[in-house]
């Protein structure tokens, strides 16, 4: 006979705060009980987020398993009624300069160095206590690396409709900067307002960056699209000695839109070429859902962290390759490991579908529809272990933009 033990655990910000174990359940076929979880109201603290897990495991070896084997969980966030962290006064974070020149808007703080280019309206480059965090554009990113539910992949006819998609895989680099406004705020804010024309959207996308003295950057992005999307986020890339991965979402392995229900919410941390999926014909992989945080660090403890400012939570992923790789590959052993790392930064991808084999069949609920608008924002600021707790660090929240 097989037996299951049972276990709880309860976290604050996907830390482990009390667990313990739940007495040896002796329930048959269709019947059910309530069971006491004993664990006690803790000290709360603002911009905490408190989940339950319940764990079983099998109680003794068998055929297919080893005791102590996970065999089912579940999750439950506890509806504690939690303060908000107070915003950030602006007058706490240093003071900032501006300067401009033909090409480039540059904000310099004591400890950062910002480059915009007045050309393409992007970041160009990021540098904190002298390391370059970020070495290429941060560019808004519509397309991925087409998946085997994706036309035109496969060879199995798909809806037609979904030709009209493959306009998304050149949007960024087609895109026409429409406007460009930058300001001193104060001695501690930079304003920096950019409107595109894109194609696929009868409304400028918008990209907003609020820049402070600290080093400490809010991007907002904004679209109507007037076709449905593939994907909403920015990709740039970052030095290939950051390669340490730690976030607080969805883990620890790959989430979609659609397939993340299997992830527990929790931090988790590993290196990058551990964090991408290798499936037979290279894709689009890697992805992890519901990201409150994401730290991207070296051996020194050195690098970036992006935190979610709006609410939506980010969808990341890191490759040691680019985006052309994946699509250009047809085997694995095809992808060239780069000298850097691809960092995408999004608000959403489409999902996978795959209710029927072959056929894509996404449901309604995980696409990114158009006609309506989308909006997401984050902050990423440079990291050293001499700041303290990463988690308390991504918890600052930045001041209003109407404030600063």
């Amino acid at each position: 006979m097989d037996f299951a033990d049972a276990r709880w655990e309860l976290t604050a910000n996907g830390r482990v705060i009390q667990e313990g174990e739940i007495e040896r359940l002796n329930i048959k076929p269709k019947e059910s009980i309530n069971v006491n979880i004993p664990f006690k109201a803790p000290e709360l603290f603002p911009n905490t987020e408190y989940y339950l897990k319940i764990i079983f495991l099998l109680g003794e070896d068998n055929l297919w398993g080893k005791k102590g084997h996970i065999i089912a969980w579940d999750q439950f966030k506890i509806p504690f009624e939690i303060s908000d962290v107070p915003q950030i006064d602006v007058k706490e974070l240093g003071e900032i300069s501006l300067e401009e020149t033909e090409i480039k808007i540059i904000a310099k703080g004591k400890m950062f160095e910002l480059f915009i280019s007045k050309n393409s309206g992007v970041i160009e480059s990021y540098t904190f206590k002298n390391k370059e965090l970020i070495i290429s554009d941060l560019l808004p990113n519509f397309w991925r690396a087409q998946i085997n539910n994706d036309s035109p992949r496969g060879d199995i006819p798909r809806d037609p409709n979904q030709k009209a998609e493959m306009n998304w895989k050149d949007a960024s680099k087609n895109r026409v900067l429409r406007k460009i406004h930058h300001e001193q705020i104060n001695n501690n804010s930079v304003r920096v307002e950019t409107e595109f024309d894109i194609i696929n959207s009868d409304d400028p996308l918008k990209i907003i960056y609020m820049i402070y003295g600290d080093g400490m950057i809010v991007v907002l992005n904004e679209i109507i699209p007037s076709k449905p999307m593939i994907r909403f986020g920015m990709q740039t890339t970052i030095p290939k000695e950051f390669n340490y991965m730690t976030w607080y979402g969805r883990g620890p392995h790959e989430t979609m839109f659609d397939r993340k229900s299997g992830a527990a919410i929790g931090i988790y941390s590993d290196f990058i070429e551990n964090l991408t999926h290798p499936y037979v014909m290279p894709q689009e992989n890697g992805n992890r859902t519901d990201v409150r945080w994401v730290s991207l660090i070296n051996k020194e403890g050195t690098g970036l962290l992006v935190s979610d400012v709006g609410g939506t939570n980010l969808s990341i992923s890191v490759w040691p390759y680019t985006m052309e790789d994946l699509e250009s590959a047809k085997h694995n052993h095809e992808l060239a490991h780069r000298d850097f790392i691809t960092f995408n930064i999004d608000f959403k991808q489409r999902g996978v579908g795959g209710d029927l084999p072959a056929y894509a069949l996404l449901h309604r609920k995980y696409r990114l529809d158009k006609d309506k608008k989308y909006s997401y924002s984050f902050f990423l600021k440079g990291y050293t272990k001499e700041m303290g707790d990463i988690d308390l660090n991504a918890q600052r929240k930045p001041p209003k933009f109407s404030d600063s």
